[in-house]
């Protein structure tokens, strides 16, 4: 989460930043306020440069004013002061290598959308990459959050990527082992971490069965999934545990409190699947906490389960934003197990992956 800097800042480039930007047009949610400096780079050398100057200024000055880094706005609530300091958009980083194709295998920018991924897949008649086809996302943010769909995540075709170390002012090749993959989880640092760009590996298929299977997921995602401005999944779904190997997932849940009722201020939760908040057209940064806040305590008072946020803030966010965030992902007080589902809802969980 970005901290704010003061508007007097000096732009690190004057002649290729943006100061006239909203918030609302890099997030999904369709909100957020202004951004105060951003840069939209669309080759890897322009991006070096870019981040070596933001890592000189924090290391030689102790700047207290991180970068801010959005892909394509999914999962990303923006806070209503918007964000100040330096914004770095990666949606223009879109290059793609294909040398090694042939044994299936390239490299796309961390810009590259994730159905963009999927339909070069099945261009090349290569299998593996259907889940990407419904991810409102970009490779670098599958990469930092291991994505998945379909039964499938990023982990499993990731082979390697390159990432610069605001701290070390370098930019190096992780392998797929090095990023230390978990349940939407990787080592990848939001303050510290830029993903440049990702090396997927795939194996050969029949265009038609890949083909089906893609057009089954967006058919599933048109059909289910809300068509109003949204941020995705808003926690992520518990962990099976030896005891519940099978939880009722977070919009299964929510469904059976009847939260597709539940509104606050500009924003409500979807009534096509109670894991979305979708805006409309008023919604703020607040509204989408206080809700998120109201479906996370009443989950852990229901069903004794904890779960984790996988909408994030970033921006600077105001007091009463900060606190909320900050409630949204600490752990309760009490001991909680990372799953607990009451008998009686034990025998009707069913896992959804979507």
């Amino acid at each position: 989460m970005s901290s704010s800097c003061g508007p007097q800042s000096a732009l690190l480039f004057p002649d290729w930043a943006k100061t006239d930007l909203s918030g609302v047009s890099f997030s999904t949610y369709r909100m957020g306020g202004p951004l105060a400096e951003v840069y939209q780079p669309e080759t890897k050398a322009d991006v070096i440069t870019l981040l070596n100057a933001v890592s000189e200024k924090q290391r030689a000055q102790h700047d207290d004013c991180p970068l801010t880094v959005i892909g394509w706005g999914g999962n990303v609530i923006i806070a209503e002061r918007g964000i100040s300091g330096v914004t770095l958009v990666t949606r223009k980083m879109t290059w793609v290598h294909t040398d090694h194709v042939s044994k299936g295998r390239f490299t796309c920018g961390a810009g590259v959308h994730a159905a963009k991924i999927a339909k070069l897949a099945l261009d090349h008649h290569l299998t593996g990459a259907e889940f990407m086809i419904g991810i409102p996302g970009t490779a670098g943010g599958m990469a930092k959050m291991n994505a998945g769909a379909l039964g499938q995540e990023t982990a499993d075709v990731l082979v390697s990527a390159e990432i610069y170390d605001l701290q070390t002012g370098a930019a190096r090749l992780y392998s797929r082992e090095e990023l230390s993959y978990a349940y939407r989880h990787s080592m990848i640092e939001p303050q510290r971490h830029i993903v440049l760009e990702v090396t997927f590996q795939l194996e050969p298929g029949e265009p038609s069965a890949i083909k089906e299977k893609m057009d089954g997921s967006v058919h599933f995602r048109k059909t289910h999934h809300p068509l109003e401005p949204n941020g995705g999944s808003v926690f992520r779904n518990p962990k099976p545990t030896d005891l519940v190997p099978k939880p009722l997932t977070v919009g299964r849940m929510l469904d059976e409190l009847g939260a597709k009722k539940w509104t606050q201020g500009g924003v409500r939760i979807s009534e096509r699947h109670a894991n979305f908040i979708i805006n409309l057209g008023e919604g703020t940064s607040l509204d989408v906490l206080r809700l998120m806040t109201r479906m996370k305590e009443t989950i852990l008072s229901e069903y004794g389960v904890w779960v984790k946020p996988e909408n994030y803030l970033v921006g600077d966010a105001t007091l009463e934003e900060m606190e909320l965030w900050n409630a949204l992902n600490k752990m309760p007080d009490v001991h909680v197990s990372d799953v607990h589902v009451p008998d009686a809802h034990a025998t009707s969980a069913s896992v959804n992956n979507h």
